[in-house]
């Protein structure tokens, strides 16, 4: 077999899409390791990597069958880390020697970084600097977080708008002191001073707060078909247009989501016509805040979305059934949108085409 082939292997072991038989010859192999194995320098590596390979090589037939992962229970993550790396970087150099030209011209779209718009209340707007990270209020005027000016001009509003674009992410500190991650695709309105009973704010799309405590002024967070009530606890957002469910995390604390009250590792599931209170998978939720995406079973229309607004690209589908496909796995959000794809076509359920300025996507089975 050929080591492009044993590469698909692991990627597919990692997005939990691999056979029952492929699942037994990694397992079967790990439970041969002892723990000490993994202090490995370099060269050590290498070998260890290619016994990896002859091994598979020899036994793998492969059968396709979904299955959940596995490696989250066991104790091998570095180990796993570092082929699955070597196995992304294998495919990726192996699939753009086969298609440079499409890869270029799917490595025009970027992945996101730091940028937003200030919007004030009298229609005039501001692109916000990358490098300032975020900003916040001081003496009743944004500034950016090191302290310096947004721009010459008095910036003079009762309520402020951070738009956070596709492509982008964006901290804002309020004037509570709390502290707020937006997302791509996102907006938050807040006063330049909160009202005297209680520090209200709006979202669309999805952020990470940090609310500063105050037993005295409730901190109200509203957003799609949802109102959030805290005094001050962390937690997680995701209200895009595009998820039949408000979805919202909770950290630390306890927040009242339409009265109904959330403890730590829950989340709720808000629609216009129900709500549900269900463990939460934490990693998952706040994987974007960290630098990368984590997909818990999620359908492939999902993960397409989560891609187009972070890399501010569009995808159609060739069939609208592979939508319903679905993926786990985890994703750095700072490599390229080539090698990402990449990740997702060794499933060899999927493959990606460029196309008058979009990504078609195609159902390989």
């Amino acid at each position: 077999m050929e080591q492009k082939n044993i590469a698909k292997i692991l990627l597919k072991y990692e997005l939990g899409v691999s056979s029952k038989e492929e699942n037994k010859l990694i397992e079967s192999w790990y439970n041969m390791q002892r723990p000490e194995h993994w202090s490995l320098d370099t060269a050590e590596q290498e070998d260890r990597k290619n016994k990896i390979f002859l091994g598979i090589q020899q036994q793998i037939a492969p059968k396709p069958m979904l299955r959940k992962p596995l490696y989250r229970k066991l104790g091998w993550i570095s180990a796993a880390a570092a082929i699955l790396l070597f196995a992304i970087v294998f495919l990726f150099n192996q699939t753009r020697q086969d298609q440079p030209d499409t890869r270029a011209a799917i490595d025009q779209f970027k992945p996101g970084q730091e940028k937003a718009i200030l919007k004030l209340d009298n229609g005039s707007s501001f692109d916000l600097n990358g490098s300032k990270a975020g900003v916040k209020i001081v003496n009743g005027t944004p500034v950016y977080l090191d302290g310096s000016a947004i721009s010459d001009a008095e910036l003079q509003s009762h309520e402020l708008t951070i738009q956070v674009p596709n492509g982008g992410q964006y901290q804002v500190n309020l004037p509570d002191g709390t502290k707020v991650w937006l997302n791509s695709a996102s907006t938050l309105k807040y006063p330049l001073q909160f009202a005297a009973e209680k520090r209200e704010v709006s979202l669309s799309g999805e952020a990470y707060f940090e609310v500063r405590k105050d037993p005295h002024h409730p901190f109200i967070v509203k957003s799609r078909n949802q109102e959030v009530k805290v005094l001050g606890t962390i937690f997680n957002i995701n209200s895009y247009s595009n998820r039949q469910f408000v979805e919202t995390t909770l950290l630390e604390g306890s927040v009242n989501v339409n009265q109904h009250r959330l403890v730590p590792g829950q989340r709720s599931l808000i629609s216009n016509v129900s709500i549900q209170i269900l463990p939460a998978n934490i990693e998952a939720a706040i994987a974007w805040k960290k630098g990368y995406f984590l997909f818990d079973n999620e359908p492939l229309d999902q993960i397409l979305a989560t891609l187009s607004r972070w890399y501010n690209v569009e995808f159609e589908y060739e069939s609208p059934s592979t939508k319903q496909l679905t993926f786990w796995g985890s994703i750095d959000k700072n490599q390229s949108l080539s090698k990402t794809l990449t990740f997702l076509e060794s499933t060899d359920q999927l493959k990606f085409d460029y196309k008058n300025g979009k990504i078609v996507v195609h159902n390989k089975k």
